[in-house]
């Protein structure tokens, strides 16, 4: 399954454990490719290839073949969180050492089995490390082998000029691969130890093995010599490579515990969150405005009120609310004047009465009467035979606002609604 929606994307080829690392300083071989299509391979070292490294949308490491073991398993249908966590048990039998240490990662299900491929967790933990310090933002990795062509009837080979020691790489069916290095004490005795290796792995299959420009010819005469060996040579391409790792379903990155490959790129949200900042910034400032503009209106009504009532009342010296100053300026003035206030307790206490007479409520059914905050607190005796709804007429016809109590029924409040 190709991966066209990558639209850049950076190879490389890394060295087997016993090989280089990453702060060495060894050039690593890579391909640099646009919507699957080859536009720059050579050989830098990675502080070289940083530029490249932030701009490109997908990094991918080819592990060393050698590093990594491929196992072809039966397992039960998991699902994806589920499978990851089972991985460490289902392998535990069939490596060296504590799965713990592992980085592990399943294929794709086939009729119920699926390639498990396992690596050394801190190897990967390292590259990773230094792929992201040099600004990698998303990466993967994928068994060098599993990237081979697998061309029908034969066996796909390649041997890499690798830091250290040669590597060949050998891929022998779809989910089968292995890598073994290259024990030699000259790159001349090559083409003595390499045809015998694949002689041995290939069982008797033909087998098409990629060659770097710099060993090519003499494996070219070699092969000119033994016409009959089954071995094809072929130039080494990085075109071959990519479209073998284009088509894999299987990261070791998956298999990493750690959660910072799943973080977020905060370079590609960086315009989104500028935005978001800018509008929130935007709206504080608006409700700080509308807050002060709306208090300074609130302090000149106040002002306003306050300079209305000293002229009215100049011998109040002390103004703290001067609209209740008022109010309780004009109560006075009703009061003395002989006019009863709605709201005072003689206006309250005179509506209530007249409402609660005529035959709509007997008198003595009321327990007790308070006065607080221009409102009557009316308590009822206890079983009084008074119906809210039935007085409730009365009190609407007298502007009279009855409220019970919820904590006790027989409590009302009685208010002046004019």
């Amino acid at each position: 399954m190709a991966r066209d929606d990558q639209a850049s994307a950076l190879y490389l080829r890394l060295p087997a454990r016993t090989g280089a690392r990453p702060s060495d300083g060894t050039p690593l071989p890579f391909a640099w490719t646009v919507r699957g299509r080859l536009q720059q391979s050579g050989s830098a070292p990675l502080a070289e290839l940083a530029p490249m490294l932030a701009r490109v949308q997908r990094v991918v490491m080819l592990l060393a073949a050698s590093d990594v073991t491929l196992l072809n398993l039966a397992v039960p249908p998991l699902g994806p969180a589920r499978l990851q966590a089972a991985l460490p048990a289902l392998v535990e039998d069939r490596i060296i050492g504590d799965p713990a240490d592992c980085a592990i990662a399943a294929g794709p299900d086939v009729d119920g089995r699926r390639m498990i491929a396992v690596i050394d967790r801190s190897w990967l933990q390292l590259w990773m490390d230094a792929l992201r310090q040099q600004g990698a933002r998303r990466i993967a990795a994928q068994p060098m082998q599993l990237c081979l062509p697998l061309p029908a009837a034969h066996v796909s080979a390649a041997l890499l000029d690798s830091p250290g020691q040669p590597l060949l790489a050998l891929r022998l069916s779809a989910d089968e691969g292995i890598g073994l290095p290259v024990t030699v004490d000259d790159d001349s005795q090559l083409v003595d130890v390499v045809p015998e290796m694949l002689a041995t792995f290939a069982a008797g299959q033909a087998v098409q093995m990629s060659v770097p420009a710099l060993w090519a010819p003499q494996f070219a005469a070699w092969a000119d010599a033994h016409p009959g060996s089954g071995i094809e040579f072929i130039d080494e391409d990085w075109r071959s490579w990519i479209e073998g790792a284009s088509r894999l379903e299987l990261d070791l990155v998956r298999g990493v515990a750690t959660r910072r490959e799943e973080s977020l790129d905060w370079r590609r949200w960086r315009w989104p969150l500028v935005l978001a900042a800018a509008c929130l910034l935007f709206n504080i400032f608006a409700l700080n405005w509308d807050w002060w503009r709306l208090r300074r209106e609130g302090l000149r009504l106040q002002e306003s009120m306050t300079a209305i009532y000293q002229r009215t009342f100049p011998n109040d010296k002390v103004v703290v609310d001067p609209l209740a100053q008022m109010r309780q300026k004009a109560i006075a003035a009703q009061q003395a004047g002989g006019e009863l206030s709605p709201g005072g307790f003689l206006g309250l206490s005179a509506a209530l009465g007249d409402a609660w007479g005529g035959n709509v409520a007997d008198p003595r059914s009321i327990a007790a009467i308070e006065y607080r905050d221009a409102a009557l607190t009316v308590r009822l005796k206890p079983g009084a035979p008074v119906s809210l709804d039935s007085l409730r007429p009365a009190l609407v016809a007298r502007q009279l606002e009855v409220t019970p109590s919820p904590a006790d029924p027989s409590v009302w409040q009685v208010r002046s609604t004019p």
